[in-house]
């Protein structure tokens, strides 16, 4: 697969990651109390390609290449929870 092929195919993914349950979260119950996690959700990806003629002077050092690289990365950082008890319902953030 070429690097064009394998960039698309990582941006797909990385889409229908963030179309999951990765921003809200599947909510955690105990009797009548509902907590739903909300998350910061960061994407970031990258890519890279390259190729080389022979040298010019037909120096093996200057000989032919190819090389190619991908990476991304995926990370939902939990913000704030929704807190439903009974009628009540409130949002509580998480950190600082």
């Amino acid at each position: 697969m070429d690097v064009k092929g394998i960039i698309s195919m990582i941006g797909e993914r990385l889409k229908t990651m963030a179309k999951s349950d990765a921003i809200a979260s599947q909510p955690i119950s105990v009797g009548n109390r509902h907590v739903l996690p909300l998350c910061e959700l960061s994407l970031n990806f990258g890519g890279g390609g390259g190729t080389s003629e022979g040298g010019e002077n037909g120096d093996p050092q200057d000989g032919q290449g190819t090389g190619s690289g991908v990476g991304g990365s995926a990370k939902a950082v939990p913000v704030a929870v929704v807190v439903v008890d009974g009628d009540d319902v409130r949002i509580e953030t998480l950190g600082k």
